[in-house]
């Protein structure tokens, strides 16, 4: 079994999006993942998904995927995109915006409220100041591919939505997430931030900051993270550092907004600046970072559970905000220690993942389902250190009949089969997933995977075109194609016409987000 480097619960990471329920605004529910074996998170380079197995251009035989299908898990949101997306009216929202800064930066925020509007002067040292590190637009490199190798006609088929082609606001870069045109999304995140002075050249130029323009900087670079830009991404992330200049607070902009408390830019943000690096193959650095934003939040959980306000300040609140308070700052830690999870991973540390997955099991939040679903992720991990005996107990315990078992326990079992070399029983598991949810690819690809082992290699390239004829929109995704082409090497040496087909149904049915090299074409 491959299941060598796996990349990152991005997907717990949603789990707890779902348990803190914030307010915030956040695209988060639109990057639902064509498959659910990428990241669903935000994707490091080059990696899949901590359930799925590493897959190398290289590779020759597809990998097992080692998810269930989170349509029946509470992992839903892919992507560590998190957040703060459902309506949380009931925190307030200086609870919710809190955040405690570094001493040099409330000294400066402190004598900014103390002093005459506009009398204050700040070093740009004390400033954020960011910008677009690339000019002009991002290309659509499905569109232009299959224009070369498939010819001029080829470009009637295209029908995918550009920068150009919506509302030159929120409600297109929204519109444009949805129908997974993600590189048009950027491009249009960068006319936005234009505006507020923030667009190409801008980098160290003064500029002024507002929860909006930050929530714009946060879906860029997320996006720029799920399509694996990282030179950009470092780039374009490196002026924020830890979102702790002055700037990044509402009292610094006193006439704006008086004398209102906390960070303007979301937790989530703050979060996913902290894991770029992981991304962009510094985990040891992404881990630092986390531990950091997690001695931060026990400081806050810490202030509210002794009744003050979370940054610290001798104000007091009522007992009911102390405990929304409480709660939503709890799911927040939940969510960083998933994130610690994601990069212990990354650095092959499976006990250091396992020991922290173990402590969020005590947490008495969860619901039975998502008690489940983590214990199952344990499992999953002891099958990474090679533990099969530990991953049984905790991938097939419990003793339901057949009829009773979830899309997620049939995969757990298809997977122990797997462990064992027992690939026969390996497929009837995943295919008992399948019929459950036909729409579940991650079984699909695992049952095509346990035929080509079982040296049934014809079925498994007609299962996975199957699988793509009944649902391109669902079935065309990197992990899948990058499946489907190695099978077509292995099943013949004249694969280019198939792969050529494959494009053809790319160019068709999907976005500009799909990375066209998962074709294995020669361009």
């Amino acid at each position: 079994m491959a299941e060598k480097d796996g990349s990152s619960m991005k997907r717990t990471s949603e789990a707890t999006d779902e348990v803190t329920k914030e307010k915030e605004a956040d695209i988060s529910r639109y990057f639902e993942s064509a498959s659910r074996t990428i990241f669903d998170e935000i994707v490091p380079s080059k990696k899949d998904d901590f359930f799925a197995m590493q897959r190398g251009s290289g590779s020759r035989i597809p990998d097992f995927e080692l998810m269930a299908d989170r349509s029946t898990e509470f992992l839903k949101s892919n992507t560590l995109l998190d957040n703060e997306r459902l309506d949380h009216s009931a925190i307030n929202d200086t609870h919710r915006d809190v955040w405690i800064p570094s001493e040099q930066t409330r000294k400066v925020l402190r004598s900014i409220a103390t002093s005459t509007t506009g009398t204050s002067s700040l070093d740009r040292e004390n400033l954020t100041m960011p910008g677009l590190a690339v000019q002009g637009e991002m290309p659509d490199l499905i569109k232009s591919t299959a224009i070369h190798l498939l010819g001029e006609d080829e470009n009637i088929h295209r029908n995918v939505l550009t920068a150009s082609d919506v509302t030159q606001d929120e409600r297109g870069l929204r519109n444009l997430i949805q129908a997974g045109c993600y590189k048009a999304a950027i491009n249009l995140s960068g006319k936005l931030l234009a505006v507020y002075a923030q667009g190409y050249g801008k980098i160290n130029q003064p500029s002024k900051h507002t929860p909006h323009s930050l929530q714009l900087w946060y879906t860029r670079l997320a996006l720029l993270t799920k399509l694996r830009q990282i030179d950009i991404l470092e780039n374009e992330a490196k002026p924020f550092g830890n979102l702790d200049k002055p700037d990044m607070y509402f009292t610094f902009y006193p006439d704006l907004y008086g004398t209102r408390p906390g960070s303007m830019a979301s937790f989530s943000f703050r979060l996913l600046l902290a894991e770029i690096p992981l991304y962009c193959g510094k985990p040891k650095q992404a881990l630092d970072n986390l531990y950091k934003v997690l001695a931060t939040v026990n400081q806050i959980i810490a202030n509210f559970n002794a009744g003050f306000s979370g940054d610290g300040s001798r104000v007091t609140v009522s007992a009911v905000e102390q405990e929304d308070a409480v709660r939503l700052w709890k799911g927040r830690r939940s969510r960083v220690l998933i994130s610690i999870t994601n990069c212990a991973v990354t650095m092959k540390n499976y006990v250091l993942a396992i020991n922290i997955l173990e402590k969020l099991c005590d947490s008495p939040v969860w619901s039975l389902e998502q008690l489940d679903t983590l214990q199952s992720s344990i499992g999953r991990l002891h099958l990474f250190l090679g533990d099969v005996s530990a991953a049984e107990k905790l991938l097939t315990k419990g003793h339901k009949r057949d009829s009773e078992l979830t899309v997620r326990e049939w995969m757990d079992r298809g997977l122990m089969a797997v462990a064992y070399n027992m690939f026969e029983e390996a497929y009837k598991c995943f295919e008992a997933a399948a019929a459950l949810e036909p729409s579940n690819i991650a079984s699909t690809n695992n049952m095509a995977v346990c035929l080509l082992y079982m040296g049934q290699l014809k079925d498994a390239v007609h299962l996975y075109e199957s699988a793509i004829t009944k649902n391109p929109v669902k079935s065309l995704q990197e992990p899948i194609l990058l499946n489907i082409c190695s099978a077509y090497e292995l099943h013949t040496t004249h694969c280019e016409q198939p792969k050529l087909h494959l494009l053809s149904q790319l160019n068709r049915y999907k976005g500009d987000a799909v990375d066209i090299q998962c074709l294995k074409l020669a361009l």
